[in-house]
């Protein structure tokens, strides 16, 4: 989730500027690994460990099928992970809804540079003109102009649709022109899916079976909260470092997006496709397009039609690959010259991605003969949660003084402008920190509170924790202030005289 990660990082600003036991591991791996296997083997038990993962799942796929499997941990009820165990894919469901995209292409049925509106003729942004621009290739390589934002996805309204959200759009303002930049959206995924079941007049998920999972014999997919809540058990969240099992929210609307899953074979098969291998959905003109890379997202890194190039870090190898996050869920699936790499693991936190994404790239380095690339430190992690922690101690300490105050106060008083401005400022300082944490990082990156509560509950917790104490410690000045500007009773009253004898 980079929408997260930038937004953590905007959170670790704000806050400078106001003021164990690792899970039980098993093995379950569905065939004895050979020799150049045991390395890979011994990789993802270090990194489970380091990591706190509970149960993985991953595969080392060629285009002749499946060569290597390995299996471990539990999954969130305490169940062995085998090769049959579901896994929620998040975004790696968009090179899969990608190439249903191209499928529909390839039959004429969509034109890549067909404008959205051509297919769904009430889509529209407050910039009417340039939402009218906007093209379906815009929408698959992330270069629409729709905000990072996760506002109109992550929903469980049992029946809500992909086109569901286009009333919403009439209000979002573009973020940017289209085709310009790349900005990561699952905005973009959604509509996608919409435009699938407009011009199919299906549902995307009967498009989506009838084109890609079942020619490819993808039997075990998940694609309906049905499902999800029948076969996946529960995945896991950090909370100060620790996974802690949760069960998994499940998006009716964002099959295309992220809300995608399924067993180990089952991204297996995909992956296997996409090397040319097994059966073919879309011909190796179409799987070259995909994967050109056309956009530039930094440097030596870049974005095609629903796919990453990069090259596998430490080497000079080229790397096509997608990561996901569903709530208590991570998945990848790289693409080598030779082979594949599928890795599934239940659980997930935003600030522990780069640990995670170290997993896949790990064994895409060490499949190829070179070291895995060193695993990120998360400093960055403790470093939020500590600042939050100081300033909620520190809020703590200032209420209790506060109430000290109220109870005994200062003799004599203060003049009355100094009070007006300890007033103004008491009011000022609780007042950015409220603004800062409730209404300006939620707007500045497109998600809300609770949206940051399913992603990571600790710091979401302990910002809702700020909130309350900062309130507090407000109310607690006001009442300083009140009782500093009120007229003192004591001047109207006579001084008493001695009593006559």
């Amino acid at each position: 989730m980079t929408i997260l990660l930038r937004c953590v990082a905007w959170l670790a600003a704000v806050l400078v500027v106001a003021g164990c036991t690792a899970a039980p591991e098993t093995s379950g791996r569905s065939g004895e690994a050979v020799r150049p296997y045991g390395e890979l083997d011994r990789f993802v038990r270090d990194k489970m460990r380091s990591v706190r993962i509970p149960g993985a799942a991953y595969a080392i796929v060629d285009r002749d099928g499946i060569r290597h499997t390995g299996t471990f941990g539990t999954d969130g009820d305490g169940a062995a992970v085998n090769a049959t165990t579901p896994f929620l894919w998040g975004s790696v469901a968009k090179p899969v809804t990608a190439t249903l995209v191209m499928i529909m292409v390839a039959a004429g049925e969509l034109r890549l540079d067909a404008s959205v509106a051509t297919y769904l003729p009430s889509f529209r942004t407050r910039d009417h003109a340039r939402s009218a621009r906007i093209t379906v290739r815009q929408l698959i390589n992330q270069t629409s102009g729709l905000p990072t934002s996760t506002r109109h996805t992550d929903r469980t309204d049992a029946h809500r649709r992909p086109a569901d959200v286009l009333p919403e759009l009439e209000q979002q303002t573009l973020a940017g022109e289209p085709g310009v930049a790349h900005r990561y959206s699952s905005t973009n995924y959604l509509l996608l899916a919409a435009v699938v079941e407009a011009v199919t007049g299906k549902p995307f998920t009967d498009v989506l079976y009838s084109r890609v999972l079942d020619p490819l014999a993808m039997r075990t997919t998940i694609t309906t909260q049905a499902q999800a809540q029948a076969a996946v058990s529960r995945g896991h969240r950090y909370i100060f470092d620790r996974p802690v099992p949760m069960t998994p929210p499940f998006d009716p609307a964002g099959v295309g997006y992220g809300y995608l899953g399924g067993a180990l074979a089952d991204l297996a098969a995909f992956a296997r496709t996409n090397l040319g291998g097994g059966t073919e959905i879309i011909d190796k003109a179409q799987r070259d397009t995909m994967f050109a890379g056309d956009i530039p997202t930094s440097p030596g890194k870049s974005y095609g039609l629903g796919w990453r190039r990069w090259t596998v870090p430490g080497a000079d190898t080229p790397m096509i690959w997608h990561g996901g996050a569903a709530p208590g869920y991570w998945a990848q699936i790289i693409l080598l010259p030779e082979q594949a790499i599928v890795l599934l693991v239940n659980s997930y936190g935003t600030l522990h991605e780069p640990k995670l994404l170290n997993v896949g790239f790990g064994l895409a380095a060490l499949s190829i003969g070179h070291a895995p690339p060193e695993i990120p430190s998360g400093q960055s992690y403790t470093a939020i949660l500590g600042a939050l922690a100081a300033l909620i101690v520190i809020l703590i300490g200032l209420i209790g003084h506060g109430i000290r105050r109220l109870v005994h106060p200062k003799t004599p008083a203060p003049k009355r402008w100094r009070s007006c401005i300890a007033l103004a400022a008491w009011i000022l300082a609780p007042g950015a920190i409220l603004y800062g944490l409730a209404a300006a990082l939620p707007a500045r990156m497109g998600i809300t509170l609770p949206q940051l509560m399913l992603w990571t509950p600790d710091i979401a917790g302990l910002i809702y924790l700020t909130l309350a104490a900062t309130t507090m410690l407000l109310l607690i000045r006001l009442a300083h202030g009140i009782r500093a500007l009120r007229p003192s009773s004591a001047s109207h009253i006579e001084p008493s005289r001695p009593a006559e004898s």
